[in-house]
């Protein structure tokens, strides 16, 4: 039980994935829609964790997300960053064809695997921490269209995007990880982790 009380905002967040877990599998029409409420409870529960209280620290994580968000907008409009998709309806509100949830996703996974990749060598733990980035995508694209996150022209994703990923997270790692490793976060760790997991299974399974 103490390990319990002591790690309960991890807690919190597997039991909500395994909620989501089950309702993806038995009635996904019902459970696509609370998709942003677990990224936003999930979201707050890793700020939290952070224990911070330096304005540096959030403000690098609004200027991933705004990054982020701007981004993906280029690459919806265009289609020369990840090739050409568009999004569906089941990840909220959206300006530009770009859910807002999309910037805080990338704001909160790039402060995760930053914990993740907390290496001495400011170069490798960016290179690692893209890894991850990648990795996690992966399967998340797995699972994208099933689920209305978004669609890829022709239903085709191109390797492209996966080299996209790579590339600007590894440049908003070396941006932002000063700020983002100055504390341990097991929460953000345990995010990434529940995350990969969740989408891993929910690939295998289906």
């Amino acid at each position: 039980m103490s390990f319990i009380k002591k790690n309960i905002l991890i807690v919190i967040i597997i039991i909500f994935h395994l909620i989501g877990f089950i309702g993806f599998m038995m009635n996904p029409v019902y459970f696509k829609p609370l998709s942003p409420v677990n990224l936003l409870l999930s979201t707050v529960l890793v700020l939290m964790a952070s224990s911070q209280t330096n304005w540096k620290f959030y403000g690098a994580i609004l200027s991933v997300a705004i990054s982020g968000f701007l981004i993906e907008v280029i690459g919806v409009k265009t289609g020369l960053i990840f090739g050409v998709y568009h999004y569906g309806n089941s990840l909220g509100y959206k300006v530009f064809g770009v859910p807002l949830l999309i910037g805080i996703n990338w704001g909160v996974l790039l402060y995760s695997t930053s914990q993740l990749s907390k290496i001495k060598n400011t170069l490798l733990n960016a290179l690692l921490g893209a890894f991850y980035m990648v990795a996690l995508d992966f399967f998340i694209e797995q699972n994208a269209a099933k689920f209305d996150f978004w669609h890829w022209n022709l239903g085709i994703i191109p390797l492209q995007n996966y080299i996209a990923w790579f590339f600007i997270s590894f440049i908003l790692n070396l941006l932002s990880q000063k700020q983002f490793v100055q504390k341990p976060n097991n929460t953000a760790k345990a995010f990434y982790i529940v995350q990969i997991i969740f989408f891993a299974a929910l690939y295998w399974f289906n």
